[in-house]
């Protein structure tokens, strides 16, 4: 067995790929357990942040509801209003110095003002002897309670420190009287208490003349630097994670509002998160052994494989060399295996059989080739005796044809060609007859063709000529119908401006008797009023008529009564003097009232005499209208008859215009067709169609005489010269020889 150079064995590779594609694996595991494991750790810091943040919210909102409470119930006390408005500052405090410690131990709140409705503080219980200043230059919850009559509360900036305050409206008979607040400072003291239960620090930087100053901070490190607060009060997601000594924290800016939901400031939070970094540490390191120990472990183990595989297959391929070096009786080792070292060696097998078979059929081709030498030598000599043939029609039709393009119609092949190429000579002077008999037939078609083409351009002039005077007459006819149309037209129209204008005087009758009615309408109305009148003034008549007696029976009881009634008599007799001078007046405006119902009657019969003289003129009117509506239409449809009058034979004037440009076309087509005739009649003669020859020496016996409209109605298909063309070219083309081609009428060899 020849010696075999390896330069990388094959356990190498195995063993290289192996521990490839286990390592990647490896990885791929561990980096996605890492990825899981970050998630978790991030998520697990995220919640720790988020329990922080609502623990410390939920505690000032605690803090917030606890002062809302004791400000409003403050502020409902029956007293407290009467207290406030009478500037009752020492009762105040003796009523409510006593609860303040209690209020600061279970609640937690610090600050309690009573303020008045001009926003002076009355007193405060958590430093009596502080009264008397304003705070509504500094206290703008103060404010909104004292405007809105509501409880106000929420977190607002102080001069030292943020707090948290609730101010309740004090109401007397409907009107806010005075502001009960409440609150307390969010100060150290209230976040160290909330920084030892979220195992971390809170931090408040409020905003003070543009700057963010810290004003409570459990933080003895700052956390966070100016530019990072900055960009979370502009609204920036601030959240990093910083390590103090062994400790992590995650620290969190969140914006710090006011009561009014206005940004004041940040709230800093920082949650100690040591122990889940801790624990994420650990994972990942524990990911990281575990997917070294298995790479380690598969490296041995696609070691001894590849070591076992590679020294089998090392054996098998000494033997593959052997048989490849032409030793066919090396014995294949291996091929009763059942995996694929022995499906190679199978293989190998089946190579070594071929390779046998191989030698066998080389001799057997060295054989054959000798055999089919001979068989080409005589194929060699039937093609030789072919192109002699061959060369033989092609000269010959080459003759032929030469004498076809000089015009000579009756040109016929009669030197025999081989028996093979026999039909194309046949074939030749059958076409060279046909197409003699059809130019025949085309010379005197075309002085038929002379003849009728000058008859036709001859009639073709005599219709052009009428057509021209025919087309004359429509045209002034047609210029006569546009002026009767016009004028036609003009009529219609002034037909229908009076029809407009009886439409107008027809309307305005129709309003003038609408104006007439309602002056009828209101002479009834004025008349009926003077009777009205008419009998007011009868009841005033009659009321005169009572006080006179009433006053006559007065003056009778007064001088019944001697001196006493002398007063009373001289009262009695001015009130008869005045009803008299009224029944007076009555009866003047009576008498007025009755002259002036008669004017009335008398206007109302001339409105009413003229409402009739306006109804007869609208009903005549309507009349005029009737016949000029009438007049109109007849007039509308005359001009709509004669414009389309006017219209056809506007049409009929473009048509004939038309026939006569046709005509005159025809004509010209006419002299052109003769002129065409003529010159085809030239052509024609140029052939020489070879009647004056003897029949047997022109015509073979196998191309007999073929009458003009028999060959003039042949069908191009199955002409003879077709079929000789398709022939010759494939007998050219089963022999191999040069093709031939009709090129510049002559045969041409390429």
């Amino acid at each position: 067995m020849s010696e075999i150079a390896i330069k990388r064995p094959l356990w190498m590779t195995i063993t290289a790929c192996g521990f490839a594609a286990v390592l990647f694996s490896s990885i791929a595991i561990g980096g996605t357990a890492w990825y899981r494991q970050s998630i978790a750790t991030r998520d697990a810091l995220q919640r720790e942040v988020s329990s922080d943040l609502a623990l410390i919210e939920t505690d000032m909102a605690a803090q917030r509801k606890a002062a809302s409470a004791l400000a409003l119930t403050l502020a409902a006390e029956p007293e407290v209003a009467a207290l406030i408005k009478n500037n009752a500052r020492e009762e105040i405090i003796a009523r409510h110095a006593s609860a303040l410690p209690g209020v600061v131990r279970d609640g937690g709140l610090q600050l309690m003002t009573f303020i008045s409705a001009k926003g002076e503080a009355v007193a405060r219980i958590h430093t009596p002897d502080k009264f008397g200043d304003d705070i509504t230059g500094r206290r703008k919850t103060v404010v909104e309670a004292l405007s809105s009559g509501k409880l106000v509360a929420g977190i607002e900036p102080g001069r030292t420190a943020v707090s948290m305050f609730a101010s309740a409206p004090v109401i007397d008979n409907g009107q806010t009287v005075g502001v009960v607040d409440v609150g307390t400072s969010l100060t150290n003291a209230y976040f160290e208490p909330l920084a030892q239960r979220i195992g971390g620090d809170v931090a408040v930087h409020i905003l003070v003349d543009g700057k963010l100053e810290k004003q409570a901070s459990t933080l003895e490190t700052p956390l966070l630097s100016a530019d990072d607060l900055k960009a979370a009060f502009d609204g920036a997601d601030i959240q990093k994670q910083v390590t103090l000594d062994d400790t992590t924290f995650v620290v969190k800016a969140v914006p710090f509002n006011n009561y009014s939901g206005t940004k004041i400031g940040i709230l800093e939070i920082a949650s100690d998160v040591s122990s889940v970094v801790n624990d994420g540490r650990t994972a990942l390191w524990m990911t990281i052994i575990g997917t070294v120990v298995v790479a380690i472990l598969s490296l041995l183990g696609f070691f001894f494989f590849a070591r076992s595989l590679g020294g089998t297959i090392a054996r098998l391929t000494g033997t593959m060399t052997s048989v490849a070096g032409g030793d066919l009786a090396a014995v294949i080792e291996g091929d009763n295996r059942p995996d694929e070292v022995g499906a190679m060696a199978r293989a190998v097998k089946v190579f070594k059989d071929n390779a046998l078979k191989t030698r066998e059929l080389e001799r057997e081709t060295e054989a054959q080739r000798t055999s089919s030498e001979e068989q080409r030598r005589l194929a060699a000599e039937q093609d030789r005796a072919r192109a002699e043939a061959m060369a033989q029609a092609t000269n010959g039709l080459a003759s032929g044809l030469q004498q076809l393009a000089s015009g000579d119609l009756g040109v016929q092949l009669t030197q025999p060609f081989s028996e093979e190429f026999e039909s194309l000579r046949s074939d030749f002077n059958r076409a060279v007859a046909q197409l003699r008999e059809t130019m025949a037939a085309v010379a005197a078609a075309t002085g038929s063709i002379d003849s009728g083409s000058r008859e036709i351009s001859q009639s073709a002039d005599d219709l052009s000529k009428r057509t021209e005077q025919q087309a004359a007459s429509l045209e002034e006819t047609a210029a006569a119908l546009d002026q009767i149309t016009t004028n036609v037209a003009n009529s219609s129209n002034r037909v229908e401006e009076a029809r407009s204008v009886a439409i107008q005087a027809n309307k305005s009758a129709r309003q003038s008797g609408e104006v007439v009615a309602n002056a009828v309408d209101a002479m009834g109305k004025i008349e009926q009023s003077s009777n009205q009148i008419s009998n007011i003034i009868g009841v005033i008549d009659d009321i005169a008529f009572q006080t006179n007696l009433l006053a006559l029976n007065a003056g009778v009881e007064a001088a019944r009564a001697g001196e006493a009634g002398k007063g009373f008599a001289v009262v009695a007799q001015e009130v008869r003097e005045l009803a008299q001078r009224s029944a007076t007046a009555a009866k003047e405006i009576k008498g007025l009232i009755s002259n002036s119902s008669v004017e009335v009657g008398n206007g109302v019969q001339l409105v009413s005499q003229t409402g009739e003289a306006l109804r007869a003129i609208e009903s005549y009117i309507v009349s005029i209208n009737q016949h000029m509506d009438a007049i109109a239409t007849s007039s509308r449809e005359q001009s709509i008859g004669l414009a389309e009058v006017n219209t056809a034979v506007n049409q009929m004037d473009q048509v004939t215009q038309q026939n006569a440009a046709m005509v005159e076309e025809a004509n010209a087509a006419g002299a052109t067709l003769a002129t065409e005739a003529t010159r085809l009649r030239e052509l024609v003669g140029q052939f020489q169609l070879g009647y004056d020859r003897p029949a047997a020496s022109s015509a073979s016996p196998a191309c007999p005489a073929v009458p003009a409209a028999a060959s003039a109605q042949s069908a191009p298909s199955s002409s003879p010269a077709r079929g000789m063309m398709n022939r010759l070219a494939s007998a050219f083309a089963s022999n191999g020889s040069a093709a031939v081609a009709v090129k510049n009428d002559s045969w041409e060899e390429f």
